[in-house]
């Protein structure tokens, strides 16, 4: 027998944060830029010649960003990046709990040095920009 009564469901509505990111942005940023641009306090793995950057935020968690190439046959991406005037791209990725910390981060980084962050996905949501 069903029992009878309302139904209350205390959980909230969060958005989808997702794990992985792109950071787009113009042809003159690199990983040593982005690093430059990131207060000194934060601790920061540089391995520039492998276009690669580690922030680290709290007891093992950290933002990694990797500068790629877009894959020749990723017209999406493509179109996307040259839509908003970028021409560099770098997979960025962290974990969904630590966002709000990444998120200061990454505006930090949108201030010192323009571009966009948008999700992995494929309509590329969320967007932050400045």
């Amino acid at each position: 027998m069903k029992k009878q009564g309302k139904v209350t469901n205390s959980k909230v509505a969060v958005p989808e944060i997702p794990g992985e990111w792109l950071y787009v942005t113009t042809a003159d940023i690199d990983v040593r830029r982005i690093a430059d641009a990131l207060p000194t306090e934060l601790d920061i793995q540089l391995w520039e010649e492998a276009g690669v950057l580690e922030i680290n935020v709290g007891e093992k968690q950290s933002i990694d960003m990797e500068q790629v190439k877009i894959h020749p046959t990723d017209e999406l991406t493509r179109s996307f990046v040259e839509t908003h005037g970028c021409s560099e791209v770098f997979l960025v990725s962290f974990a969904p709990e630590i966002y709000e910390q990444a998120r200061g981060i990454m505006q930090r980084i949108l201030t010192e040095c323009g571009g966009l962050f948008c999700g992995d996905t494929e309509d590329f949501a969320p967007i932050i920009q400045n």
